[in-house]
């Protein structure tokens, strides 16, 4: 009974394996055959067998069946006949056709004996044009003509230097039609993940102009170049070339390991962590980049086992590379390690896949491409953290962390700061000895040097403070426009070129500011510091207080223009635009750069206290003087300054206002002269004569109604501002507002009312 079931178990498992459907159908319940189901093979080794011998009876007991979903034979020395019967059995003619899907395939014959006896109907292949394939498609279609027998036998003859993989199917037209939208929508799905990251890099190299974004974009490009190789998408390009498919996927691959390495170079640093190792990357590479042109120009020349054992080598040696850098903890090496490990597995099940030792159609078609993609993301993710924030260049060159930086700046301020209080209170003690003016004047300078050096030190220490996240205490509020006056003296005692500023201050009355307001005063500073001109150029910032908005938040904008061209975006970490743009980081503020209008805008959230409106916010400590001719401008402007408990004057007559304004050191107040343009008299010569007669904080508005006078002329001419007749009863009150203020502040400082900080003999 023992044996009885031993006999039966072998005579299943006999079954089993050589069992398999005889015949390959297509009826209206089947739209697709698989001839490695129910085909047979026979392979010549000698290639010298014809069609005709190959299909006698004496050869046809010689064919041994298939029995496998997907055909693969790896390398095969020889021709490989693949025989078939195939019956279609539909009742509305649909077309079908037989499709073989095997890119890499060199030659593949076929034939129909029953309908044409030996002729051959098709020769294809990857050593054939293009143009010989009667469908133009990616893979070999041929179509069964309609007027076959019943039943009816389909030889195939196939033969290559390459592996063979290839899955052969009897299909219907709308079957294949499905299949191959399928292919492309997951080609289409691929390709658009690799040009993504694509373009990313391309932005990341524009942006830090880093080459290692450059030469892995260049790989990526080579991945979708690869991909369609693989897939045959490529060959339609070049119709009457031979082995095109090769060719091109010889030179993607070879040269995608090549960017690799060129790539792992600059991911790595090893110029820097790894020199030795850096040398054997260059040679690897240039090896590859050597064989990747011979592979192209003779793809036949060449046994294909070269090409696997020169990628399977390199990708060894780099998985090494990565262990080693991995151990002796080189920046971002754990990246690199996860993505040659992913590289090594994937490329290795389908090198697998390639020579027949895993079969697996899916794993040939799609899994090196997947690899890659795969590999990229990770690298992808490295560089993201390599570059923070994005304008940032690669921060690895230096062996120092933030840390390490951060203590040789405290440590360097630490050593200044009392040179410099030594030479300061030198430089104050020969300033009371000094009785020459040149003297005097050689002191100043070096006394507004010694503030400088003690201004670098205040940067430094506050950066410092800023790291450790100990700000400047606070112990009371400070007024806004104060804090503003206060950078504005810290200027005039750095001034060392001269420089002509202009401070437009707007809704920063009344205002205290509870927090921050020490590390505010110094963002204003820097500003000033970092976009004045050495030229008789004058800066201008608009110092303006939004109210408060829906979430609560008062905005404090700062506007500087025109910003000199010497401004440029930088990348490196400076006491320049870089510290202030961490004060303005720190504060949770942002700045725009308008590169048209040459001006920088910075938005600060502040903390703020309104104190109740009083009624002195127009100082009556100022007349307004209004010249010009009575006409309706002018009366509405005087309609409007009747609510005003300043001193009003108006004035037709050019010599009645010099009369005025004749002797100004008498004058107990400041004046606020609005000239109306309306009289006849030309402009600049009206400023030109009351310029001599105007005291430090007198101001003068040109209101005008000629449209082409801007504000750049006005200013040009002398005026301290523009007002269109249109405008006035908008933005009159406004205007007179910011003028007292800043006769105010004119009044309150020592500077030239027209250039402040330039030094008049």
């Amino acid at each position: 009974m023992f044996y009885r079931l031993i006999l039966l178990f072998i005579l299943s498992i006999a079954n089993i394996a050589w069992g398999s459907n005889t015949l390959a159908i297509i009826d209206d319940t089947h739209d697709t055959a698989n001839i490695s189901q129910s085909g047979t093979y026979f392979i010549d080794p000698e290639q010298n067998l014809s069609f005709e011998t190959i299909s006698s009876d004496l050869y046809a007991k010689k064919f041994r069946p298939i029995n496998r979903d997907y055909l693969q034979f790896g390398m095969v020395k020889g021709n490989i006949w693949i025989r078939t019967d195939i019956a279609i059995r539909t009742t509305n003619n649909l077309p079908v056709l037989l499709e073989v899907n095997s890119p890499r395939l060199q030659y593949l014959d076929l034939y129909l004996p029953t309908l044409y006896e030996g002729q051959v109907q098709a020769e294809l292949g990857g050593a054939r044009p293009y143009s010989n394939k009667p469908i133009k498609s990616p893979h070999y279609v041929y179509s069964i003509p309609t007027n076959t027998p019943p039943v009816f036998t389909v030889y195939m003859k196939l033969s290559s230097k390459l592996p063979i993989n290839a899955k052969i199917e009897l299909k219907t037209l709308s079957k294949i039609s499905q299949d191959n939208q399928n292919d492309l929508t997951v080609t289409g799905i691929l390709i658009g993940i690799l040009l993504t990251l694509f373009i990313c890099n391309i932005f990341f190299f524009i942006k830090t102009t880093h080459f290692m974004y450059l030469i892995y974009s260049f790989l990526l490009v080579g991945i979708v170049v690869l991909h369609l190789s693989i897939h045959d998408q490529v060959s339609q390009f070049f119709p009457d070339q031979t082995n095109i498919q090769e060719r091109i996927y010889n030179l993607s691959a070879l040269s995608c390991l090549c960017a690799i390495v060129f790539f792992s170079r600059l991911y790595l640093d090893t110029q820097l962590y790894l020199p030795r190792m850096d040398k054997l990357l260059i040679v690897i590479g240039s090896i590859n980049a050597v064989f990747a042109m011979l592979f192209t120009i003779m793809p036949s020349d060449i046994n294909i086992l070269v090409l696997s054992i020169i990628v399977v080598t390199t990708l060894l040696f780099l998985t090494v590379h990565a262990v080693i850098a991995f151990l002796k903890d080189i920046p971002f090496s754990g990246y690199y390690l996860i993505a040659r490990l992913t590289l090594l597995t994937g490329h290795s099940a389908w090198i697998m896949s390639v020579y027949g030792i895993i079969p697996s159609s899916t794993l040939f078609e799609w899994g090196l491409t997947i690899t890659i993609i795969l590999e990229a993301m990770i690298h992808f993710s490295g560089m993201i953290v390599q570059t923070t924030p994005l304008i940032q260049k690669h921060t690895q060159k230096n062996k120092y962390g933030q840390v390490e930086m951060m203590d040789l700046l405290s440590d360097i301020s630490n050593r200044l700061r009392r040179q410099i209080n030594i030479i300061g209170g030198g430089l104050s003690h020969l300033e009371q000895a000094a009785t020459s003016n040149d003297t005097k004047l050689f002191l100043n300078s070096s006394i507004t040097a010694n503030n400088n050096l003690k201004n670098v030190i205040e940067r430094i220490d506050l950066l410092s403070d800023i790291k450790d996240n100990t700000p400047p205490e606070q112990l009371y509020p400070l007024q806004l426009n104060q804090l503003i006056d206060n950078a504005y003296n810290t200027i005039q005692r750095l001034d060392q070129d001269n420089t002509l500023l202009e401070i437009n201050m707007h809704n920063v009355e009344q205002v205290e500011v509870l927090q921050d307001a020490a590390i505010l005063q110094h963002v204003i500073e820097c500003l000033i510091q970092e976009f004045k001109h050495f030229t008789d150029q004058t800066l201008t910032l608009d110092i303006i207080r939004h109210d408060a908005n829906r979430d609560g938040l008062t905005l404090l904008e700062i506007s500087c223009s025109p910003i000199p061209s010497r401004i440029q975006e930088t990348h490196s970490f400076d006491l320049g635009m870089h510290y202030i743009s961490l004060l303005i980081n720190y504060l949770e503020g942002e700045v725009n750069t308008d590169e048209n209008e040459r001006r920088i805008t910075v938005k600060i959230p502040i903390n703020v206290h309104i104190r109740p409106s009083t009624n002195d916010l127009i100082q009556p400590h100022f007349d307004i003087i209004v010249f010009g001719q009575i006409d309706d401008d002018l009366q509405r402007a005087l309609t409007i300054l009747q609510t005003h408990a300043n001193r009003i004057e108006h004035l037709t007559t050019l010599e009645n206002l010099l009369d005025y304004l004749e002797l100004p050191e008498k004058r107990t107040t400041g004046s606020i002269i609005l000239v109306f343009d309306n009289g006849g008299h030309i402009p600049h010569i009206t400023q030109q004569r009351l310029m001599p007669l105007m005291r430090t904080e007198d101001q003068c508005l040109l209101i005008s109604n000629n449209v082409k006078m801007s504000l750049d002329y006005a200013r040009k001419l002398g005026f301290d501002g523009l007002l269109p007749c249109s405008e006035l009863d908008t933005q009159l009150e406004q205007q007179l507002l910011r003028l007292i203020q800043k006769g105010d502040r004119l009044r309150n400082t020592s500077l030239s009312r027209v250039n402040p900080l330039r030094k008049t003999p």
